[in-house]
């Protein structure tokens, strides 16, 4: 299971970053750099320490402590920036030094304050899509009964189209077929709810329950992996199909009050820890 910090929160939630940018723009604040942190950003923007310093970092009163501290700078520093984003943005949400970012940003939203703080932590949910809070017992029980029957309905419905399955496997090997495959936070729940383990990728950005070509969560799998098929006789109807149907899960969140949020199905399984494995120790 996963041991994100959100879950022991003062309201449980996930996080799964959607790389909106939204963290980035809008609002006030500072994003603290340390000293050892400047060689690396500035190795990501091919500039040497004292450019990036000079152009990027400015030097203010921690507000909690009054220590001067490092701050990035708010834009434009790049084309598409803007006077309340951060500097290193571009187009609003392209973080040009992700892999390099400060300790800072890769804490959010695990930061203090937002995990003590209900009203900090409803702040921060305004702001970032990646952010889905845990329903209540009885709000996800009820939300499982009605995803359960809508499946039931859908596969009567599929199986109406007669698509054709080549049982290749080839669907599940998102890098082959040219696809990604999204999912509901309610969808990806119930997946984990059924099927809660299952053993690391044989791929990046795979599903972990594709195993040796075959699907281990079939009870449990999502829309997407039910609507899909290589068959293109049925591909259009199918699609369809599956609009139909995405609209019906939607309104089961609404209904139910489950938190929605949707993105990609094995990004959201690794944020509730399948098919991660523990490292070690």
């Amino acid at each position: 299971m996963s041991t994100q910090p959100g879950l022991e929160g003062v309201i449980p939630f996930r996080f799964q970053c959607q790389r909106s940018g939204r963290c980035c723009t809008g609002g006030t604040g500072y994003v603290w750099v340390e000293e050892e942190e400047s060689d690396g950003l500035a190795r990501a923007l091919g500039a040497t320490r004292e450019e990036f310093e000079q152009r990027y970092l400015r030097e203010v009163p921690d507000p909690n402590t009054g220590e001067l501290r490092l701050s990035l700078m708010e834009g434009p520093g790049h084309a598409g920036g803007s006077g309340d984003s951060c500097a290193l943005l571009v187009d609003g949400h392209h973080c040009t030094v992700y892999e390099s970012r400060p300790r800072h940003c890769r804490e959010y939203p695990f930061w203090p304050s937002i995990l003590r703080d209900a009203e900090s932590f409803e702040a921060a949910r305004a702001t970032c899509p990646g952010i889905t809070p845990l329903p209540a017992p009885e709000v996800r029980a009820r939300a499982f009964a009605e995803l359960e029957a809508l499946y039931r309905e859908l596969d009567l419905e599929v199986d109406s189209h007669s698509p054709r399955c080549e049982m290749s496997g080839v669907c599940c090997r998102f890098e082959e077929a040219g696809h990604e495959l999204f999912a509901t936070a309610l969808e990806t729940d119930y997946t984990e709810h059924r099927h809660p383990t299952a053993p690391a990728p044989e791929a990046k950005g795979r599903c972990p329950y594709h195993v040796r070509g075959t699907c281990t969560a079939r009870a449990g799998r999502p829309l997407g992996c039910r609507t899909y098929f290589c068959d293109p006789l049925t591909e259009t109807a199918l699609q369809e199909l599956h609009e139909v149907f995405l609209a019906r899960v939607r309104k089961i969140e609404r209904t139910t009050g489950y938190p929605a949020s949707y993105g990609p199905f094995p990004a959201q399984l690794r944020a509730r820890g399948v098919g991660v494995q523990e490292e070690p120790s």
